[in-house]
């Protein structure tokens, strides 16, 4: 074998060792993780909400509107989790708001990441109506 032929057998040696050591670069998915995902209920029946829930998370200057990532049913559909903060990892506040319910906060989530996306935190939020 040549010098060059040896050199190239090295490089692919080396290569392949640097290579190793990562996680398959087909292993990642290139969809989307929201950071924060939030199932709203009512808190006296146990409900999904009918009236329309907005909110938003926020984590130091950073905030995102929630936009509704799931529902059941067609004829009214109800929504029932709130999502966002797409991708971002960080420490949040949630803030819901609903008509005829009073308003609803938590702090301290937080949302961490592997080698391709955030680990998404899903909890329940209960809303009290106004008036219990």
């Amino acid at each position: 074998m040549s010098i060059s032929g040896d050199v190239s057998v090295c490089i692919l040696i080396a290569a392949g060792a640097m290579l190793s050591g990562c996680s398959d670069p087909g292993a990642c998915t290139a969809d989307v993780r929201l950071a924060v995902q939030v199932e709203v209920l009512d808190a006296v029946t146990g409900d999904y909400i009918a009236a329309f829930t907005h909110g938003s998370v926020r984590d130091g200057s950073f905030e995102d509107s929630l936009r509704v990532v799931e529902w059941i049913g067609t004829d009214p559909a109800f929504p029932t989790a709130l999502g966002g903060a797409d991708e971002r990892p960080g420490t949040y506040a949630v803030h819901l708001e609903a008509e005829a319910y009073e308003p609803w906060d938590t702090a301290g989530v937080l949302v961490s990441r592997d080698e391709c996306h955030v680990l998404t935190e899903s909890f329940t939020a209960r809303l009290a109506p106004i008036g219990h």
